[in-house]
């Protein structure tokens, strides 16, 4: 939450570990040494990598569209309900609602024709790690490089209904540090929309991801 190295000594003190600290620091080090954690400098705490990230996702993250908050669904339902049924109409509203829902940024638009809508900027100046100029550049590369990889992204669409890059795994160079979590659905006029959350490797994954199902589950419904 605060964008910060965790130490052994808050695990034990806030988090209910029953061992020492010096226990888990020694587990940390097993997990340092497995790739799943790293210490940003010396006698700092641990913070997890993009491998940790994924094991999170694909292994610890359990499907909680069901356990988005109500006043979530309610905000999408009235976009769509309310919004002209064109595509492009459609794709502005749902990014700005969905930004307005995340602390990230969202990026909405048509398959087809490749426009697309971006909203949310505001929110990473709102991020810790805002300051941290690499961070501010590795967001402006993924703006860049979305666009201009959305096509390969879409003809190697895996069977499943979100798709999650994380760190490392984003398409295109100096995006190392964010993670996207990416849903495509049905617009009006028979085109093909896609929307996705952009943030941190330490965003809201549960919450992120319950968004995106819902927006796609309601989009094929309409």
């Amino acid at each position: 939450k605060r964008a910060e190295p965790v130490s052994s000594n808050f695990l034990v003190d806030r988090c209910g570990f029953d061992c020492s600290p010096a226990t888990i620091r020694a587990e940390m080090l097993n997990l340092e040494k497995e790739g799943y954690l790293t210490q940003p400098h010396t006698s700092a705490g641990r913070i997890p990598t993009d491998k940790a990230y994924r094991y999170f996702v694909d292994h610890l993250l359990k499907d909680k569209e069901s356990n988005l908050p109500e006043k979530d669904r309610r905000a999408i339902d009235k976009t769509i309900e309310v919004t002209p049924r064109n595509p492009h109409a459609m794709s502005s509203g749902l990014a700005k609602t969905m930004a307005d829902l995340t602390d990230d940024v969202v990026i909405s638009g048509i398959q087809d024709t490749g426009e697309f809508y971006r909203m949310g900027f505001a929110n990473i100046f709102e991020l810790p790690e805002s300051g941290e100029i690499e961070s501010l550049f590795g967001f402006g590369s993924i703006f860049d490089q979305f666009e201009r990889h959305f096509a390969n992204l879409f003809r190697e669409w895996p069977d499943e209904e979100i798709v999650v890059y994380i760190g490392r795994e984003n398409p295109g160079r100096n995006i190392s540090n964010e993670a996207v979590v990416i849903t495509r659905y049905p617009l009006p006029e028979g085109y093909e929309g896609i929307s996705a959350v952009i943030g941190p490797m330490r965003m809201a994954y549960d919450h992120n991801m319950a968004l995106l199902k819902y927006v796609a589950r309601k989009m094929n419904e309409l």
